[in-house]
């Protein structure tokens, strides 16, 4: 599932730029399939990803345990402290 997040991530980063990119050439043609066709991909991509237990964000109300316990995104891969969110200490100022 972490992949999944990685792809969802960065797909997620593309439709921001290009949305940021049309607020100027809104008659971008191209960049408007661009945007058309991302979308229905990341969507597509989401709905999957919290169909197979996963949580996006802590405010969508699905699947708050599995947010709750997972790794921050950061800390995913192989250098990691194993600090889990609902284990974590650190002060908020």
């Amino acid at each position: 599932m972490d992949d999944t997040l990685l792809q969802i991530s960065k797909l997620d980063f593309c439709i921001q730029d290009v949305t940021l990119f049309l607020d100027t050439h809104p008659d971008d043609q191209e960049a408007k399939n661009y945007y058309k066709e991302g979308m229905k991909h990341l969507l597509k991509m989401k709905e999957t990803y919290l169909k197979n237990g996963g949580a996006l964000t802590n405010r969508d109300g699905k699947n708050i345990e599995n947010y709750i316990n997972e790794p921050f995104p950061w800390m995913k891969g192989g250098s990691t402290c194993g600090c889990m969110k609902s284990a974590c200490n650190i002060p908020l100022m």
